[in-house]
């Protein structure tokens, strides 16, 4: 069969084709290209996939239509009805990505299988899958007169059902599209919608018009996929716009983010290494910068310094003032050491009134270290001796410093920190503003307390205070040589140490609080030692003097829990006479006369020892509610025949005066009884009378005192001197009471 004998012609139809395969091949492109760099996001290779097809059926129908014989007419048919099959797939992909939809692997699978099926069938089938056979067809004359190639043919059974899955497939799509359009997504949904609709258009357009109604027009299937490769093309286009944007909005974010983090890191580093109120390095750093200094100077040889500062009296401007004055004192205080410090050196506040020095590394001989320590120390003292103004207020405090230079034998940071902390101490013992570096024997001394300490606590912890402690008894004697009663003096037997004095480890126990268990401890057994006394029958005078801490004076219960300590043991309160110090009186005046006035109406004796050596007050004197006011032995020690001392009779005439008996303490030579018995003290207690005794020798003594009272006066009178001048000096010098 013969087509029309009009040629063949290029015109704006065929031209048309070719600018939509193109424009589709382009947009197919790029999107591939977006997809693959998007992760192989479905949407877009789908959307490409279907550009690609697009491009191939725009391609192949400008061949057909351009075709000089029905085989390349064929070919071309084929390769539409191919491309037409294989969009089947993506453009399910597609649309299901497009309007948010969830995955369905099935429906994909089947549309895949059966695209698959219709491209087998359409290169199998002798007239393809649309037509049982394929002739010529009379050709389409176009208005502009572009003539256009044709075929003809019976339509296959196959075709229509290709047909019918196509509206099918266009049915599901435009149901997508307005289903999106009513979940919110307007814009897009109608965007779908319309170009569904120009495809779906282009499909009656070709059965009705051109294959129903018979009219010699060519199909628009490929012009119909122009506006969904345009308007789709915009959509993801303006998709993808939106999700840079918000993916730059997010990296902002994180940016933002990340630096917020940066700056919490570094502000909480900042916290952790750092003392929040003077700025400075705190323990943590100092600790961590030490540890790397002595590292350092170890591997090269060379030296460094430990200058462990504490503040003297501010306890008392932050009690006095407030925390407020306190905080702003220790900035100022911590300004002018920066000041005052080296170069190459850490200040760093270890807590509370506690700043610490790092020096190195210093080169130079270990001597030459420590003298430049020596003189770091030195300065920094220098600097907080001078006065301070805070808020118009001109506030002075002072500096101990404790210097550890270093290597030295340490074993590492804490202990080096540790001597720092001794030579502290030593500088503290010494008067405080002062400096003092550490040394060998103060080590030992450490140990020495340390050992002391732990004994100490371990006694009363494990209940072995009845072997390590006891209580020896100096007699008090009246100007007659009668019996008062007598002094309890506490001894510790240690383990290792031997027999230890009050003075050694009274303090340790008052520091570490277990003073108040071992006073406890000594009014048990005084107490016990009365009751076993009037139960022999043994005339000790009555008395029994106890000496009493300012530490267990400042307990707020310590008078009511005496009395039923006494109480409770069966003895008088009255018979119990307590001897504290004037220091005890110091720190608390108006509440240690509380307790006094408490103890005195519960009728315990009260005693003031060592009257005239600290700081005694008159005016406190009348208000005390005392009944003893012991002559410290500095005083007696004055005392001769034919000189007397004005502040010892001082001392009895103001006792006297306010009705108060006196008693002379470190009695040792008959000069001095002499010299007391002139000025009208009422008691003595010394050497010269008896040095401290157990209880077994105490009651000795007491048997042979009350055998000597029986013999005449003049036999005691003449055996008196010979036994002051054979008494040894080293124990008249040793009396710890």
């Amino acid at each position: 069969m013969v087509v029309d004998a009009d040629p063949i012609t290029f015109g704006y139809y065929t031209a048309a084709l070719l600018a939509t395969a193109g424009i589709a091949l382009a947009s197919g492109t790029q999107f591939a290209v977006i997809g693959l760099w998007r992760r192989r996001e479905a949407m877009y290779l789908s959307y490409a996939s279907l550009c690609l097809c697009i491009a191939t059926l725009a391609l192949a129908n400008a061949l057909l239509h351009t075709a000089g014989n029905l085989a390349v007419a064929t070919a071309a048919l084929r390769t539409m009805i191919g491309a037409a099959a294989i969009s089947f797939l993506p453009f399910v992909i597609f649309i299901r990505a497009y309007t948010g939809g969830p995955p369905q692997p099935r429906l994909q699978l089947a549309v895949g299988v059966t695209a698959c099926f219709f491209v087998w069938l359409n290169f199998l089938l002798p007239g393809t899958v649309f037509f049982v056979e394929l002739a010529p067809g009379a050709g389409i004359a176009l208005p502009w007169g572009e003539q256009l190639y044709d075929v003809a043919g019976t339509a296959s059974l196959w075709g229509l059902l290709f047909h019918a899955l196509t509206y099918l497939a266009f049915l599901w799509a435009m149901a997508r599209a307005v289903k999106q359009i009513r979940e919110g997504e307007g814009l897009r949904g109608a965007l779908l919608a319309i170009c569904l609709a120009a495809q779906f258009a282009a499909l009656l357009w070709g059965d009705i018009v051109v294959d129903a109604l018979g009219h010699p027009y060519p199909y628009l299937d490929a012009f119909s996929f122009l506006p969904f490769v345009l308007l789709m093309g915009l959509s993801l286009a303006a998709q993808l716009r939106q999700r840079t944007v918000q993916l730059e909005l997010t990296t902002r974010r994180l940016e933002a983010e990340a630096t917020t983090r940066r700056e919490a890191e570094f502000n909480l580093r900042h916290v952790a290494y750092h003392d929040s109120l003077t700025g400075l390095p705190n323990r943590l750093r100092a600790l961590d910068h030490l540890a790397e200094l002595h590292a350092d100077v170890l591997a090269r040889g060379q030296h460094g310094a430990v200058l462990l500062i504490d503040l003297d009296n501010f306890k008392t401007i932050n009690d006095a003032l407030g925390h407020p004055i306190g905080d702003r004192m220790l900035e100022a205080i911590a300004d002018r050491l920066l000041a005052a410090v080296p170069a190459d050196a850490m200040l760093a506040r270890l807590g509370g009134d506690e700043f610490v020095l790092v020096l190195g590394p210093l080169a130079g001989s270990a001597e030459a270290a420590q003298a430049q320590a020596q003189q770091a120390a030195e300065r920094m003292v220098a600097r907080l001796a001078e006065p301070v103004t805070v808020d118009n207020r001109i506030l002075a405090v002072g500096a101990s410093v404790g210097v550890a230079s270093f290597p030295a034998g340490e074993e590492g940071v804490a202990d080096l920190m540790r001597r720092a902390d001794i030579a502290l101490y030593r500088a503290k013992a010494a008067g405080r503003n002062t400096v003092r570096l550490f040394l060998g024997p103060m080590q030992q001394e450490a140990d020495t307390r340390l050992a002391l300490e732990r004994g100490l606590r371990t006694a009363l912890e494990q209940e072995r205070m009845p072997t390590q402690f006891a209580l020896h008894f100096q007699p008090q004697v009246n100007r007659r040589g009668e019996l008062l009663g007598a002094e309890a003096l506490l001894r510790w037997q240690h383990p290792q140490l031997g027999e230890l004095s009050p003075a050694v480890f009274i303090p340790l126990a008052e520091e570490t609080g277990l003073i108040h268990a071992l006073g406890a401890w000594v009014i048990v057994q005084a107490c016990a030692h009365i009751r076993a006394w009037d139960r022999d029958g043994v005339a000790f005078g009555g008395r029994l003097a106890v000496n009493v801490s300012a530490w267990q004076l400042n307990h707020p219960r310590f008078a009511e829990q005496l009395e039923a300590q006494v109480h409770a043991a069966g003895i008088e309160p009255s018979r119990l006479t307590l001897e504290l110090t004037e220091s005890a009186l110091l720190q608390d005046f108006d509440s240690a006369l509380d307790t006094l006035n408490q103890l005195s109406a519960a009728g315990f004796r009260l005693a003031l020892d060592d009257f005239g050596t600290g700081y005694s007050s008159l005016s406190y004197l009348q208000r005390l509610p005392l009944d003893v006011l012991k002559v410290d032995r500095a005083f007696v020690r004055e005392l001769s025949p034919n000189t007397a001392n004005p502040l010892a009779g001082f001392i009895v005439d103001v006792a006297h005066r306010l009705g108060m008996a006196t008693v002379a303490e470190g009695v040792e030579t008959v000069p001095q009884r002499l010299a007391l018995e002139r000025l009208g003290c009422d008691g003595l207690q010394g050497f010269l009378i008896c040095r401290p005794l157990d209880e077994p020798g105490f009651r000795l003594w007491l048997a042979e005192h009350q055998q000597a009272r029986a013999l005449p006066q003049a036999q005691r009178n003449a055996s008196d001197a010979p036994e002051a001048r054979d008494l040894p000096s080293r124990d008249r010098n040793s009396s710890a009471d």
